[in-house]
């Protein structure tokens, strides 16, 4: 890949952080005969990512996670979805953050190094400023009781670590679909129902 760019042409739309490679495709490429495959698949990922932008502009998510490459990597999969994402690198910043901040989803590590991140929810629920933020749980605890803690927490999802970065945004996409169609307390309750919670 690196030579055909270097011996073609490369295109970016957006500026900033926001800016993307859709096509590199070199020049003898683009005046070949016929539909380029390689063109039609990045003008397909173009006009996904500008759906995207389009759909969730405006939607604001709070990250908390005290690892700084995995808040990096949800961050990046998160705004190139259109997500607007604040970070929070603990439990107390994440309070703190909330309780000053309009969010539509909290996605919360469960291990964190001050305050662990049940606490952050069960704090959050009971303060009346933030108690119907959504709560999707990110956490290396995959173990049936740790799943079933988040649920009975409140949680909309819980995504167990190692997960697909991109298709975190989904994730979050079909966590406040369900929330706008009063739909997560239904999703809730059958999650702990086949957990046998």
């Amino acid at each position: 890949m690196a030579r055909a760019l270097r011996s073609g042409s490369l295109r970016v739309r957006g500026t900033g952080s926001s800016a993307l490679c859709f096509a590199g495709e070199r020049s003898d490429q683009l005046r070949a005969s016929g539909p380029n495959p390689a063109r039609r698949r990045a003008e397909a990922t173009r006009d996904q990512h500008l759906e995207g932008l389009e759909k969730h502009a405006g939607r604001r998510l709070l990250l908390v996670d005290d690892e700084p490459s995995m808040r990096l990597l949800c961050s990046i999969n998160l705004e190139l979805a259109g997500f607007e994402v604040t970070e929070a690198v603990d439990g107390a910043q994440a309070l703190q953050r909330a309780a000053t901040d309009d969010f539509d989803l909290v996605l919360l590590d469960v291990m964190l190094p001050d305050i662990g991140g049940y606490d952050v929810a069960r704090r959050l629920s009971s303060d009346a400023r933030t108690r119907g933020l959504p709560i999707v749980f990110l956490s290396a605890r995959a173990d049936r009781d740790d799943l079933v803690a988040g649920y009975e927490l409140g949680a909309v999802d819980y995504i167990t670590k190692p997960f697909d970065p991109v298709a975190l945004a989904a994730r979050v996409d079909e966590a406040l679909g369900r929330v706008a169609r009063k739909e997560s307390e239904s999703y809730r309750l059958a999650r702990l129902a086949e957990l046998g919670g």
